[in-house]
């Protein structure tokens, strides 16, 4: 299972976790992963072009952490909104492979 965290403080997200594996079919041709995965680089990339002083990203092996170093920058604030839709419409279509928790 695909494990998303998003933790918040007020208003802004300060770090989104990602974790684990869907096993919606086998591996590499797994495509709840395959979306997860390309959200979740696509997102990683455009903050690093844009955003690049106000976020850390760390890329492990079964795991992604993008921690907020900046919670005023706003539109950093809704690309990760943006992120946050992206996840939660794929954890919602599959419910059984993917559960995201906001934790405030």
């Amino acid at each position: 299972m695909v494990k998303i965290n998003i933790n918040w403080k007020n208003e802004d997200i300060t770090k989104v976790q990602m974790s684990g594996h869907a096993n919606s079919g086998e591996y590499g041709q797994d495509l709840v992963c395959a979306a997860f995965t390309g959200i979740m680089s696509g997102a990683m990339n455009a903050m690093d072009v844009f955003h690049k002083n106000d976020i850390d990203i760390k890329v492990l092996e079964n795991e992604i952490v993008i921690n907020v170093l900046n919670t005023n920058n706003q539109d950093l604030q809704t690309m990760l909104l943006m992120l946050k839709v992206q996840l939660e419409t794929i954890a919602v279509q599959y419910p059984n492979n993917a559960k995201l928790k906001e934790v405030r």
